[in-house]
């Protein structure tokens, strides 16, 4: 019985493997997308913190996934603690929170 789950194991791990893998493309775009409203926000120096929280929130989702991810994260929250440190500080316990081990 345990030699036919752990063949169950392998065939689901391997469907796992097959879906992140095709979403990858997908995943980079993304990331290009997100890096490019980074960008923005630090260039014109936005202080808006509504839209700078909604830009951690999806670059949050990211952070995880890869280290271009991670590296917008970090960009973006070195940024807003000049801002407002509090939350920056919020946004970091999250990312610890999901993703630390």
């Amino acid at each position: 019985m345990r030699k036919d789950l752990s063949k169950h194991e392998n065939v689901l791990f391997q469907e796992v493997s097959d879906m992140i893998e095709s979403m990858q493309p997908l995943i980079s775009q993304n990331i290009l997308i997100l890096a490019n409203h980074v960008d923005v926000i630090i260039n014109s120096h936005e202080r808006d913190d509504n839209r700078i929280q909604r830009l951690l929130d999806s670059v949050l989702d990211y952070a995880g996934m890869c280290d271009e991810g991670f590296i917008l994260f970090k960009r973006l929250c070195r940024y807003y603690y000049g801002i407002n440190p509090q939350v920056t500080a919020e946004y970091i316990s999250i990312y610890r929170d999901l993703y630390d081990s």
